[in-house]
């Protein structure tokens, strides 16, 4: 793989309950909808599973995703393709925290940060629907 090392862990303050994250980050159809800009493709199941295999594409550049780790408050992801590596995803009532390890010639910083502020908007918004 070409690229360099990149590693770096962020963590932010989400008004959402761990409950709440976890849907958000583990239901395919909530994932879908705050995941822009990428769109996820494979066949997946409704909820994701240890071993669930997906790609995500970022305009030409899929990134091939694993379900390695997934607890209830972890998400782990092996990564291949656009970037070699791995993703961790950890939560609890009003935070969430991705920590990402991988080679690649992708700005994954960058990526990671959007992520988390769009899932921060996103499950927030969840957390105020009424039941």
């Amino acid at each position: 793989m070409l690229g360099t090392l990149q590693s770096s862990t962020i963590r932010i303050a989400v008004e959402a309950s761990s409950s709440t994250l976890q849907r958000c980050l583990t239901e395919v159809e909530l994932l879908q909808q705050w995941i822009w800009p990428q769109q996820l493709q494979g066949s997946l199941p409704p909820k994701l599973e240890q071993g669930s295999t997906f790609a995500a594409q970022w305009g030409p550049i899929s990134i091939l995703h694993q379900v390695e780790i997934l607890l209830p408050q972890r998400l782990r992801l092996v990564m291949w393709g656009g970037a070699d590596g791995y993703c961790d995803w950890r939560w609890g009532n009003g935070w969430v925290q991705l920590r990402v390890e991988a080679v690649s010639l992708l700005p994954l910083g960058l990526g990671q940060l959007l992520m988390l502020r769009q899932l921060q908007q996103f499950a927030q918004g969840q957390e105020r629907r009424p039941s």
